[in-house]
This record gives C-alpha cells, sequence and structure tokens, in this order.
C-alpha cells in the first residue's frame, strides 16, 4: 500500500513539473514590467538541443547557434543532419522579429501582436507569449515560451498545425 502513494506521489510530481512552465501564463503582464525586469541581452554563441513533437514522432536534433543583436539567430544543425537555418531571413521573419524584440527590450511589435504573461522567480525569467486575435502570429503560433537568467536558455514554439518545438542552449558565451 506505501508503494502505491509513494507511485501515485512521483507520477503527481511529474505531472507538476511537466506543466510548470505553462504556469507562466496565469501571469499577465505589460511590457513596461516585463522590460524592467530582465536584463540585458547581448550577442551570444551556444551550443543548442531541440526536440520537435509531432504527432507520431519526436525529432531530436542539435549543434551551435549565435544570436547577433542587431541581426537574429543562426541555427548550425550538426545532428542528425547538417544544416544551417538563418533566422536574419525574410523567410523567418516572425521567429526573428520575436527573438529581436525580447533580446533588445523593444515591445513595440509584442504589444501588437501578442498577450504578454512574465514571472521571475530569483533571477530566473519567464516571458509567455499569446498571439492577440486577428494578428499575423495568431494563424501560426499557438504561444510561445521563452526562459533565461542572464541569456535565454530555453524556448518553446507551439504552433497550431506543426506540433510543439522545444530548444535548449547551453556553454554560451556572451558579448
Amino acid at each position: 500500500m506505501n508503494r502505491f502513494y509513494f507511485l501515485l506521489l512521483i507520477i503527481f510530481c511529474s505531472i507538476n513539473f511537466c506543466f510548470a512552465s505553462d504556469d507562466v501564463f496565469n501571469h499577465q503582464s505589460t511590457s513596461k514590467d516585463i522590460s524592467n525586469h530582465m536584463p540585458e541581452l547581448g550577442d551570444a554563441a551556444c551550443k543548442f538541443t531541440q526536440e520537435k513533437y509531432l504527432e507520431s514522432a519526436v525529432l531530436k536534433s542539435g549543434g551551435n547557434f549565435r544570436f547577433i543583436k542587431d541581426k537574429g539567430a543562426i541555427f548550425e544543425t550538426l545532428y542528425p543532419i547538417k544544416s544551417t537555418v538563418s533566422y536574419t531571413s525574410s523567410k523567418n521573419k516572425q521567429i526573428n522579429e520575436i527573438i529581436k524584440a525580447v533580446s533588445n527590450k523593444n515591445f513595440a511589435y509584442l504589444d501588437k501582436n501578442f498577450d504578454l504573461y512574465f514571472t521571475k522567480e530569483n533571477d530566473f525569467w519567464t516571458v509567455g507569449l499569446i498571439p492577440k486575435k486577428g494578428s499575423a502570429p495568431a494563424s501560426q503560433l499557438h504561444d510561445i515560451i521563452i526562459k533565461g537568467k542572464s541569456d535565454i536558455q530555453f524556448i518553446r514554439i507551439s504552433t497550431i498545425k506543426n506540433g510543439k518545438t522545444e530548444i535548449s542552449f547551453q556553454q554560451c558565451k556572451t558579448n
């Protein structure tokens, strides 16, 4: 019987951990408040790992990431297939605008297109974005969560049609 309660406790804790990142959506905020509580983010070079959750599979990849504050993000995937995706081009303009707006504390684009959410615990912060109805991102995105400390450490992008992508950053060197 004690094993049953112990197993039940583990399952309950696991469920809470899995949904903890969605907690940010219980804390609506303003761009001014978020800007006041976030650190200045600069150029960065990191290792990244990514998991893309589709209906029937989880695709894992990883490699090198560079963020140039004035230009955008570049993902150099090293596995499972080598490729480079630049979020500096017009093709990926929407995601690039979001990342640049958060890192530069320029919330005009975000205020126009998203409802903003924010939490901060100790030095760790979380920004949540839900597209406003009728905005351009609303046709593609369900929500975005960005977490960090002195730099961005995690991004989760939930899309309407293509599942969810989680990106973790490690070994970051900032300028």
